[in-house]
């Protein structure tokens, strides 16, 4: 009987350690969260404060996948940048994104210009966040839209207790350990406002991030002549990947080692238009989209960054 049991238990111990591994092994290959793509750098899952912000000095750029839209999140230890928010109906996935993260208060908001893609879900934003500072360009009454998502953004605008501020070059602010910095629009008389685009330089370290809103050829050449540092390590390409935006003297300029595009997918613009992965493709193979990778966080220490997306 003794040796019975003996054999008995030493089975149950065998069979523990089986499941163990077992168990271990799943949750390496599904990261615990469900199953992702073959690629070993997508190990992107559902991030958490108690993953990302307790620490004073953690830094992520969050690029959200809004469809045909433009929203990103820059964190850093406790404080945040909400760089566009998406189109109208886009709004409850920015929301619910920035719950999830944790976010109570939005330091600082960028609205990089005054299409509803960029600005469409930034009223609903401010009913469910506390912002601190609203950054965006001045338009003349001209380049004004008067439709319904402006008059929507406007009234927001008249509703919330943060600081409005006028997007020019050279304005600069802090975010935790990390710094942001206005390069354009460089002048106010452009008929297009999509070159009225507030474009903002991030820097952490030696690690710096350039985020376009939708920024054409003209406004690139204007940041230039302007004699901005646009050396980054990633760019966010402007317009979605327009064939408008990301001309050759501005990548020179910018020189990027990983670029994101935010698209949607099978979107009625053709974005990303094949002459600027081209492009880009002469600069880098770190090319990534929203439209096939969905949300896409890039995390740094300073130096080094890593990159981390889910399939949709």
């Amino acid at each position: 009987m003794k040796n019975s049991s003996a054999k008995n238990k030493k089975l149950i111990y065998l069979l523990v350690i089986f499941v163990i591994a077992v168990i271990t092994s799943i949750g390496a290959s599904r990261g615990w969260w469900g199953e992702f793509s073959e690629d070993p750098g997508n190990t992107l899952g559902d991030y958490t404060q108690s993953n990302y912000i307790d620490e004073e000095n953690d830094f992520s750029v969050h690029f959200i996948d809004v469809g045909q839209g433009d929203c990103t999140l820059v964190m850093c230890g406790k404080e945040s940048l909400l760089i566009d928010a998406g189109e109208n109906g886009h709004e409850t996935e920015v929301i619910n994104y920035l719950r999830s993260m944790k976010v109570d208060k939005l330091d600082y908001i960028i609205a990089t210009h005054q299409h509803s893609d960029h600005i469409g879900g930034i009223p609903e934003v401010l009913e469910e966040f506390e912002a601190d500072n609203i950054i965006m360009p001045r338009l003349t009454k001209a380049q004004t839209p008067t439709n319904s998502t402006y008059t929507a953004f406007l009234k927001a605008l008249q509703k919330t207790d943060a600081k409005i501020i006028s997007a020019k070059p050279g304005l600069k602010y802090t975010l935790g350990e990390a710094e942001f910095e206005i390069l354009g629009p460089v002048t106010n008389d452009c008929e297009d406002i999509n070159s009225m685009s507030a474009v903002t330089k991030i820097t952490y370290g030696e690690n710096s991030f350039l985020v376009t809103g939708d920024a054409e050829r003209d406004e690139e050449l204007e940041i230039i002549d302007n004699g901005s540092n646009l050396d980054c390590d990633v760019l966010r390409a402007g317009h979605h990947g327009s064939s408008t935006s990301s001309c050759k003297d501005f990548l020179d300029a910018v020189s990027p080692d990983f670029c994101i595009i935010s698209c949607g997918e099978n979107n009625d613009y053709g974005h990303p238009h094949d002459k600027v992965i081209n492009r880009l493709e002469k600069y880098t193979d770190e090319i990534y989209r929203t439209d096939i990778c969905g949300s896409i966080v890039m995390t740094s220490d300073g130096e080094n960054i890593e990159i981390s997306y889910k399939n949709q």
